[in-house]
């Protein structure tokens, strides 16, 4: 046992207060996400909001989706394929590419 209550080996091999390895690849960018809603086939039903695992849609006072926080979109595309209308579309946003020349 340790100091605190644990035991010596609850933290071997977790790396516990090292730091990471100075190797690590640099971390990506998130994508960024569009989320468009066809009001002319939505009939309004919440289940697109009901499924976003990030909240990211909300519904109006007369319970249209909105898009509330599309920058929380990570893709998953739970409310597309719920949709009992095909009134919702998630598609990723196309970043234009860098010069890496510069």
């Amino acid at each position: 046992m340790n100091h605190d209550g644990a035991s010596d080996h609850d933290n071997q091999g977790l790396g516990l207060g090292t730091p990471p390895p100075a190797d690590l690849p640099e971390e990506k960018p998130h994508p960024e996400y569009r989320i468009n809603i066809y009001r002319d086939w939505c009939k309004s039903c919440g289940i697109c909001a009901a499924f976003c695992p990030r909240q990211c849609l909300s519904l109006d006072a007369e319970g249209a989706p909105v898009v509330d926080k599309a920058e929380r979109c990570t893709g998953c595309r739970w409310c597309e394929l719920h949709c009992p209308d095909f009134a919702i579309c998630v598609r990723e946003v196309e970043k234009p590419v860098e010069d890496a020349a510069k």
